[in-house]
């Protein structure tokens, strides 16, 4: 399987340094490693894995964050029979890639018609000839698509993204997947990278090359590198290029124009219930979904909605052939009733409280995600400077002294920059030891606590839904980050948070975009005081072994409400 982990970056002009310093990189000596590292030439981020011993056993897939992998360094990786390596896109690429899993239902095995069927699909925008392997031992398949010359690679995502969904044909992780996929949109000053797949023909990977009917072929280099340049002049290039510029035009549209009539959506989440499970790993995905359309459209909440989500899954399609929670059906309902209570709003409904999140009253000390990150980095620096201040260790050079207190708040550079005034020699001033040490402090009320003890209620709407009638429609706005027309944040339901009442129940979740669930994650595991150690293995119990990459934005805000359940429990006497 791929692997998703999606890091980023400080900055967005990090990709075009990337590609420069990759050329200057000196290739390997053979000249077999030499076509394939200018095959697949991008070098951050990469992933590795030892061989599995059992041929059924899934690789433990890590990526290198620290370093680029380079070229001669890739090739000893491909060689290595103990190893398996991966490798993601850079700005532009010479291949695409169509993952089929084992388990799909578009594999071979299942529908005799699937590659032919995805083979005219490509064609009907330029890309005539493709090259069929077995990607692993486990049976999946990896279609790869060779071009002559290199392309836009998020140009290429798209196109193949439209033209697969055009012929019926939609993605969706563990069934149908595309290399490079269309990454989510980057914040200002960050960099996502694309998901990674492994190279072919690994020694005992279990990847072949394979005929149209299945049958394994010579599977060596020299053979896999005649059929790459054959299929490559086989490509209509000048067809694929304006397939991409429509394409591209084409989802810009669809960002800037999402779809704002509550009936699509509405049929959209009725048409996810329908086809229910289609394979494993799609349980949280399904409970948001039916609890969206409980809460949205059915106007349930509390133990009905929790009933609902329970009962709906049960009598869904493929639910006791695909589902591997069926053991915690109920438990795992009642979370997703919780979260998305404090996700989605009853249509026609109109919003009764702020957009930030209260700490003690209504009325002051608001204070949002944001904000509670950036006073929680300033107390640290603080708190660093102050060490090392007592300690006689806090250089007078700039640039020592940024290394040092970095290294002691667990902070980025870019972020001292922000705060120069805390820490840098020539525009802080050092306040007195009683002084810094209470800033330090946690406030008398933190945000967690005070979202423990807050009281639920009912969740409304914010003004983007407007409804109530016939035409009721649904305005849905894009970020600043990403292409729509308004540039605003986007706005996600709340609770009306009202002054506290003691209270042991789990708290609610109330997150305006992904970023603040990670932040959210972030402070529930420095409350908790868990080591690496510990929030893996916390992850590993409560997701099938998966690692924190390998966590979809459904299960993030699932582990998020685990996280803090788990530390209302712990705080419970």
């Amino acid at each position: 399987m791929p692997h998703r982990q999606t890091p980023t970056r400080e900055s967005q002009a990090i990709a075009p340094k990337r590609a420069r310093q990759r050329l200057s990189e000196p290739l390997p000596r053979e000249p077999l490693g030499q076509r394939l590292c200018q095959l697949f030439p991008y070098p951050w981020q990469a992933i590795v894995a030892p061989t599995p011993t059992d041929a059924g056993q899934k690789p433990a897939w890590q990526t290198l964050t620290q370093y680029p992998l380079k070229p001669r360094s890739l090739w000893t990786y491909w060689q290595d029979a103990a190893q398996l390596v991966g490798v993601r896109f850079g700005p532009t690429t010479y291949h695409g890639l169509i993952d089929l899993d084992a388990l799909s239902l578009h594999h071979p095995t299942r529908d005799r018609q699937a590659l032919a069927t995805i083979r005219a699909a490509l064609a009907s925008i330029g890309i005539h000839q493709t090259l069929l392997l077995r990607s692993s031992w486990n049976g999946g398949l990896h279609l790869y698509i060779p071009l002559p010359e290199a392309v836009p690679t998020f140009g290429l995502a798209v196109a193949l993204k439209h033209c697969l969904e055009a012929h019926h044909l939609p993605l969706q992780a563990g069934q149908l997947e595309v290399f490079p996929n269309v990454k989510r949109y980057s914040k200002a000053g960050e960099y996502s990278e694309y998901n990674a797949h492994r190279l072919p023909l690994q020694s005992s990977s279990g990847s072949v090359l394979l005929s149209n009917t299945l049958q394994p072929l010579p599977s060596d280099l020299p053979s896999f590198f005649q059929q790459w340049d054959q299929a490559a002049a086989a490509q209509d290039l000048e067809q694929l290029h304006q397939v991409i510029a429509q394409a591209k035009k084409q989802h810009q549209y669809r960002s800037y124009n999402r779809r704002s009539n509550t009936a699509l959506w509405q049929q959209e989440l009725e048409i996810e219930m329908e086809q229910g499970w289609t394979g494993p790993g799609q349980t949280n995905h399904l409970l948001k979904t039916i609890g969206c359309y409980g809460v949205v459209f059915q106007y349930l909440s509390g133990a009905a909605l929790a009933h609902y989500i329970e009962h709906t899954a049960i009598h869904s399609l493929g639910y006791r052939e695909w589902c591997q929670h069926q053991h915690e059906i109920s438990r795992r309902a009642q979370e997703w009733a919780i979260a998305v209570e404090n996700y989605y709003w009853p249509l026609g409904t109109s919003p009764k409280r702020d957009r930030s999140l209260t700490l003690g009253t209504a009325a002051n000390n608001i204070v949002n995600f944001n904000q509670k990150r950036a006073e929680d980095a300033q107390a640290r620096i603080k708190q660093a400077v102050l060490e090392l201040t007592q300690q006689g260790q806090l250089p007078d050079r700039p640039t020592a002294r940024a290394e040092a207190i970095a290294s002691l708040a667990q902070c980025s550079h870019t972020t001292l920059q922000k705060y120069k005034e805390l820490w840098h020699p020539e525009r802080c001033v050092m306040e007195p030891q009683e002084t810094v040490a209470a800033a330090s402090q946690p406030p008398a009320v933190e945000p967690t606590k005070a979202l423990e003890e807050a009281p639920r209620e009912e969740l409304h709407t914010f003004t983007y839904m407007k409804g109530g009638g016939h035409d009721a429609v649904l305005e849905k706005q894009i970020n600043s980050c990403g292409e729509g027309p308004g540039r605003g944040e986007t706005s996600f339901p709340q609770p009306l948070i009202l002054p506290p009442e003691p209270s042991t129940s789990p708290p609610a979740i109330a997150c305006d975009d992904l970023s603040d669930v990670i932040v959210g994650i972030q402070i529930e595991v420095r409350q908790l005081g868990w080591s690496v150690e510990q929030v893996h293995q916390f992850i590993a119990d409560n997701f099938h072994s998966k690692r924190r990459s390998q966590l979809t934005d459904d299960e993030l805000l699932c582990l998020l409400y685990r996280l803090r359940t788990h530390t209302c429990s712990e705080a419970t006497p």
